[in-house]
């Protein structure tokens, strides 16, 4: 039994040896994906992986095609090493920079640089002082627009106030501070709000008056030399198939007068804007806004696309000041309690209110002639003049909560910034008519608003331009351009009757008698003459 059990198991290893003997195919595809998957297990250390690093060497050495590469290989193995690790602080090489990262710093670079020394100068040094920056701490502002969700890059920041440090220096600025930011289609705009010097105001407002005289004479001047070359070229006289035509219509539409532009430095012109699109670019001052342009600008729903080359801004910004308003050194702050309440009742309006004719102030379009109030004299009626009523708008300082609202949308949300740290906390408030317009307020004095967003009003139903004023008639309406029933023949008839030639009355015999002898009397008196 013994013998028969080892000879059972010697015939088993026997089995085994010669299926260990018989070679195997090795599958290359999978010792492929094996042998690579190896190379490209990451270190724990450094994260890199060595397939990586053999393929970035060998394509050093490929572009390089140096002699004798065995003999320093590891030296392209270490050069790479520390070309990876290499801190980005260490700009002894030249590294690739991105297109827009370039022309950014580019642009940016100019605002970095300390400000040169002022030359001196003989003017007056009240004409010399400029606009307090130390009331535009960009970064302090930023700390308080982020508790409301809003703001721009620190770094942006930090580089709009030093752009606004430069625009104080070559314009004529008394103050200045951060308007906000309208985003485009294209391209976006910083817009900061200013208030010129006095004597600016008054210059500007001189050649106003001057341009406007020579746009008048030039005007008259072309209707004069127009008028002269039409006589002597004789196109004044209607060629004579027009003579037998009806007269050309005539429009009998006048437009109502247009208000005058308020003058800068006064209502919708109080303040000045500066804008440009990205930081470090010029800034782009907007001209005075005209009665016509905010009228019209009230019309239209369009979105802003941004500044192209050469162009010039034409967006106005609906702000003016009817008075000054001046701050109030004792004034108590309130709590914030009162502040975050949502009837609006402590919050008030220091802007005045534009008009529907575009102006902060009614421009009276018939007014009574000069002089006629003394012709008259106190005991005398005065002629009534009939013309549109004089627009009132609500007065300064009057409480946001009196303000309309929009198909029960209430005018502004009130909210605070953090209900847990409530002596730490900011009232926000966000208007809905114009989404991006916000207000902060701090539990001390300070207050700013702010603006982000596309320029476009809160429109609940969908926008529906202005219709069109009515067709005028072209001709007076009559007999001769009115279409009529033909008639009937019964009435052509008739009309034909009423209108045949009338028969002379037959004359009687002693008529006829005398008329002949009348003829011969006359006959023989001609004879007599002759």
């Amino acid at each position: 039994m013994i013998n028969d059990i080892n000879l059972g198991s010697i015939i088993e290893i026997n089995a085994e040896e010669r299926e260990l003997a018989i070679p195997t195919v090795p599958n290359e595809e999978n010792e492929f994906i094996y042998a690579k998957t190896f190379l490209q297990k990451n270190s724990t250390v450094t994260g890199e992986n060595l397939y990586d690093h053999l393929s970035e060497v060998l394509n050093k050495i490929l572009s390089e095609r140096p002699e004798n590469v065995v003999d320093f290989f590891e030296e392209y193995c270490r050069k790479v090493k520390e070309k990876r690790f290499r801190p980005l602080t260490d700009h002894l090489e030249d590294i690739f920079v991105a297109p827009g990262r370039y022309r950014l710093a580019n642009q940016l670079m100019p605002l970095l640089k300390p400000l040169p020394p002022e030359e001196p100068s003989t003017l007056d040094p009240e004409d010399l002082e400029r606009a307090d920056m130390t009331k535009n701490n960009m970064l302090e502002l930023l700390f308080f627009l982020e508790h409301a969700g809003l703001g721009l890059p620190r770094t942006e920041m930090f580089c709009l106030t030093m752009s606004m440090r430069q625009l104080i220096r070559v314009e004529p600025i008394a103050t200045i501070r951060f308007w906000g930011k309208i985003f485009g289609m294209q391209k976006n705009y910083l817009v900061v709000e200013t208030e010129l010097k006095d004597e600016e105001y008054a210059k500007r407002n001189e050649n106003y008056a001057l341009e406007d005289n020579k746009v008048d004479d030039l005007v008259a001047d072309q209707l004069e030399n127009i008028t002269k070359e039409q006589e002597i070229s004789g196109e004044n006289e209607l060629p004579k198939l027009w003579e037998s035509l009806p007269p050309l219509p005539k429009v009998h539409y006048e437009e109502p007068p247009e208000p005058p532009s308020e003058p800068s430095g006064v209502g919708v012109n109080k303040k000045v804007y500066y804008v440009c699109n990205e930081i470090g670019e010029p800034w782009h001052q907007l001209p005075d806004a005209t009665p016509k342009q905010i009228r019209v600008g009230r019309q239209i729903y369009k979105t802003f696309t941004g500044m192209g080359e050469g162009e010039e801004a034409d967006e106005e910004m609906e702000m003016g000041d009817k008075s000054e308003i001046k701050e109030n050194p004792k004034y108590d702050p309130l709590p914030i309690k009162d502040l975050t309440d949502r009837s609006m009742m402590f919050w008030v309006h220091h802007v005045a209110h534009i008009l529907n004719q575009g102006r902060t102030t009614w421009w009276n379009p018939n007014p009574l002639p000069e002089g006629l109030d003394e012709e008259l004299g106190e005991e005398e009626e005065k002629p009534v003049v009939m013309g549109p009523e004089p627009e009132t708008g609500p007065p300064l300082l009057t409480p946001c909560s009196e303000d309309v609202t929009l198909d029960a949308i209430p005018a502004w949300s009130v909210r605070c910034s953090s209900s847990i740290a409530e002596e730490y906390a900011v009232a926000i408030v966000r208007s809905n008519f114009w989404p991006g317009a916000y207000c902060f307020a701090t539990q001390g004095k300070m207050f700013h608003n702010v603006y982000f967003g596309s320029g476009l009003k809160t429109m609940v139903p969908n926008f529906s331009p202005a219709p069109l004023p009515p067709v005028e008639q072209d001709y007076p309406i009559g007999p001769e351009i009115l279409e009529i029933v033909d008639p009937t023949g019964a009435e052509e008839e008739a009309w034909r009757i009423a209108h045949l030639p009338k028969e002379k009355p037959p004359k009687l015999v002693g008529e006829e008698e005398l008329g002949e002898e009348e003829e011969d009397e006359e006959d023989e008196d001609e004879d007599e003459d002759d």
